[in-house]
């Protein structure tokens, strides 16, 4: 019994040792794997740059000119300028019936008339009473009641040429006119209705002459000056431009301040929703990466630098401010360091890469 334990304890050991060197061969005769080929990335430099980290606050684009023109006189009206009419500085809003005026102003006219004649009358008798008052032909005082008659009637002229000219200023204010050039955008009477002094007429804005007008906390006040420079996003595109007033004048409630930006170089809308980046903090000097080069996980954020070698290595990095497509980062990174931008979600560190350019390399994100 004995003996055949040990027989089938050799033939197995056989079987087993036969195997091994079976697969010992088929390794050795099976083909080599092929080398992985390179991943191919875009690649950007990090940078030494001067930042300035910004607030992002919401603004409007207003007009420096937007009024509801009145009227100085009140009346029923005959004409108004429709919605959409482009007007220049002085040209007719809106006329007045000026009916009632126009007769007022014919009797001022006739009352200047005839205090006209008769001051021409007591002038002439003036002038003889003089005469005869020279040769001591009347009495003295004849001759000083004629001056005085004469010097009433010049003032009584004075005060009708007031009123004439009272009443002609009014006919002129029967017709509304635009106080500086813009477009109408809103009637607010409509032709036949009957205004009163003071009744706005439309709504008049220039939309030439813009600004951005926008609020930011009072904290802000330090780094903003007139002048200063600060940057408008509108849909996705950035343009840098001035504080054209700043009021230092924080609102108790909200604890902000308004700021308009002029628009030299841009044209929008009235009402326009824009961004504006306003300085937050001094500028300082920091390093930056592009902003496609940090790749963010639950465990931190890393770069991806292609080494001299050509081989992808993975950098833990600490992120900052961001500004214009940079991001602040602090790691063991350099100036010209070449980061991975695109295709770095597929490399795995020490993975050889190949370098394209940012134009070919986009379409592999």
């Amino acid at each position: 019994m004995r003996m055949l334990s040990k027989c089938l304890f050799a033939l197995a050991a056989a079987g087993a040792a036969a195997a091994l060197l079976l697969d010992l061969d088929a390794d050795a005769s099976a083909p080599a794997k092929p080398p992985e080929p390179p991943a191919i990335v875009g690649v950007a430099p990090a940078v030494a740059t001067s930042f300035a980290p910004r607030h992002w606050a919401p603004g409007s684009v207003i007009s420096r000119d937007d009024a509801r023109v009145a009227s100085e006189q009140g009346g029923r009206i005959v004409r108004i300028a429709e919605v959409g009419t482009r007007l220049r500085s002085g040209d007719a809003l809106a006329v007045l019936d000026d009916t009632a005026l126009r007769l007022r102003e014919r009797e001022a006219a006739a009352n200047l008339g005839r205090i006209q004649s008769q001051l021409d009358l007591a002038t002439r008798q003036e002038a003889r009473y003089a005469q005869l008052a020279a040769q001591q032909n009347i009495a003295r005082a004849q001759h000083d009641q004629l001056q005085a008659d004469r010097d009433m009637l010049a003032q009584e002229r004075a005060s009708a040429e007031a009123t004439l000219a009272q009443i002609r200023h009014q006919r002129s204010q029967m017709v509304v006119r635009a106080p500086f050039p813009g477009m109408v955008v809103e009637r607010l009477a409509q032709a036949g209705e009957y205004l009163s002094a003071g009744d706005a007429v439309a709504r008049l804005v220039d939309t030439d002459d813009l600004e951005v007008r926008v609020r930011a906390p009072v904290d802000l006040a330090r780094h903003l000056r007139l002048g200063g420079g600060v940057l408008l996003r509108v849909a996705g595109a950035e343009s840098e431009n001035a504080i054209s007033a700043l009021v230092p004048v924080g609102d108790e409630a909200s604890r902000q301040l308004e700021l308009r930006i002029g628009m030299a170089s841009l044209r929008l809308p009235v009402g326009t929703a824009v961004e504006v980046g306003l300085p937050s903090e001094s500028e300082r000097e920091v390093l930056a990466v592009p902003r496609d080069a940090v790749i963010l996980r639950r465990e931190g954020s890393f770069v991806l630098r292609v080494d001299a070698a050509g081989k992808a290595e993975r950098i833990a990095v600490e992120t900052g401010a961001r500004l214009d497509g940079l991001v602040e980062v602090q790691g063991d990174l350099q100036a010209g360091d070449r980061l991975i931008v695109r295709g770095g979600e597929r490399v795995q560190p020490g993975q050889t890469v190949a370098i394209q350019d940012l134009v070919q390399a986009t379409a592999l994100r």
